[in-house]
């Protein structure tokens, strides 16, 4: 793992151990968005934020997949 401006990341050594983190990161994102549709409670922007984290996160996790296949031979 290596720390990026605050937020811990694996370290893309072996895309299967980045497999299991992208598997790991999607069950968290669909359980976050599963309990945010569930709840009547959830205020709006609340929900726009966290929809906005979860769509960065999939950037994020897209840029490292295409730095992991452009250094790989």
């Amino acid at each position: 793992m290596v720390e990026i401006e605050n937020e811990t990341r694996p370290v893309l050594g072996n895309i299967q151990d980045y497999r299991q983190y992208l598997r790991d990161i999607t069950a968290i994102q669909t359980e976050t968005v599963r309990r945010l549709v569930e709840s009547d409670t959830t205020p709006p922007m609340e929900m726009a934020a966290v929809l906005e984290d979860i769509a960065n996160k999939y950037l994020d996790m897209s840029d490292e997949i295409r730095d992991f296949a452009l250094t790989r031979p």
